[in-house]
């Protein structure tokens, strides 16, 4: 019992894989600059004619698929949906039609529902596209179109890197969607090329994360709030935290939060919140609401710096726009999953009964 009791506490102080994949994407995603980014374009090949866009993918991988069909829904005018794989997989004749470009989304390249779904949709069409960070998978051979997302092997059960990485592929395809429609897009690529140094800037709220990680270490129960574009982000922050320290956690849409929701309040649950730069009028009332009638404790990750609600954990990201703060609120999400656990003493890596999906 001693010698385990030992082995226990040098596995806690020892640097955890998870930990060193936080830390290793700003030079992920600087690779990918580098590789992705020539002269002001895009450097990846997609087919003609792009009318619409269905991203299929699993887990952490779906998240950003749900991000990237929000952005390019609202900046690309193109109709863009995400579908979990285990959904497509289960149909027996997936509808399909030439106009659409179908992006698969895996790691490994070998999870089974994600490979599954392709199976189904390329006897039909070959506008298919596979976001990988695995060359010679079985998704990246069997698709027409490959982007590879050069984050190295991921060791921790749960995804960091290889979900940044991802999402930043997504976002750079979004872009290429924009430029084939003849759309502005020199902010969106100048932000791209920031988004290092901008994750570099967000780990500098580590000791204010780590703070408000000991408050959610003592809840059972927790919500994640955010609105559009990062309510799969919000979606992305109760995974996290659920698989690393167990704690019940559940996303929620800011304004569906108000529909009968909000009732799990009257138990003890803490609060998180992503508040971008959309609809800050109505987030800001939701937020009071919760702070006026309930007592909780809540963390607020937000691109707009707010004075009027006191004695609150407010964590205020100066950003150059919606794509940088994502990746930010990212970054953060993931030190606060990755603290909590810290704290619960969890087995960080590999989490009781999971394993990677393949």
């Amino acid at each position: 019992m001693l010698i385990e009791f030992i082995k226990e506490i040098l596995h806690i102080k020892q640097k955890t894989n998870m930990e060193k994949e936080i830390y290793s994407q700003p030079d992920i995603i600087a690779r990918l600059v580098k590789k992705y980014i020539k002269n002001g374009q895009i450097n990846i090949l997609l087919p003609d004619n792009i009318k619409k866009i269905a991203l299929i993918a699993s887990g952490s991988s779906y998240h950003s698929a749900a991000i990237a069909a929000n952005f390019i829904r609202e900046n690309a005018h193109c109709d863009a949906q995400s579908y979990y794989a285990s959904e497509v997989s289960l149909l027996n004749s997936p509808d399909t039609d030439s106009d659409t470009l179908y992006i698969f989304i895996s790691q490994s390249g070998e999870t089974s529902d994600t490979n599954g779904a392709l199976d189904k949709i390329r006897i039909k069409t070959d506008k298919t596209l596979a976001i990988t960070n695995t060359k010679n998978s079985t998704l990246y051979n069997n698709s027409k179109y490959k982007v590879l997302t050069y984050a190295g092997e991921e060791k921790a059960i749960a995804s960091t890197k290889a979900m940044c990485a991802q999402m930043y592929c997504l976002f750079l395809i979004s872009v290429k969607i924009m430029q084939s429609k003849e759309l502005p897009v020199e902010t969106y690529i100048k932000e791209l090329m920031t988004i290092p140094s901008g994750i570099k800037k967000a780990f500098e709220k580590k000791d204010e994360i780590a703070q408000y990680s000991k408050l959610l270490a003592k809840y059972d129960n927790a919500t994640v709030l955010a609105s559009g574009m990062f309510y799969p982000l919000a979606k992305e922050a109760a995974l996290k935290i659920k698989e690393t320290s167990y704690i019940n956690t559940t996303a929620y849409p800011t304004g569906e939060f108000l529909h009968g929701h909000i009732a799990i309040l009257n138990k003890k649950c803490a609060v998180i919140a992503f508040v971008n730069n959309h609809n800050i009028d109505f987030t800001v009332k939701v937020l009071t609401k919760v702070n006026t009638d309930y007592k909780t404790d809540a963390l607020i990750i937000s691109a707009f710096p707010f004075y009027n609600l006191k004695d609150k954990n407010i964590i205020n990201i100066q950003t150059s726009g919606e794509i940088h703060f994502m990746f930010s609120a990212l970054i953060l999400l993931q030190l606060l999953a990755f603290e909590t656990a810290l704290i619960l003493e969890r087995n960080i890596d590999k989490p009781i009964g999971l394993s990677k999906v393949v």
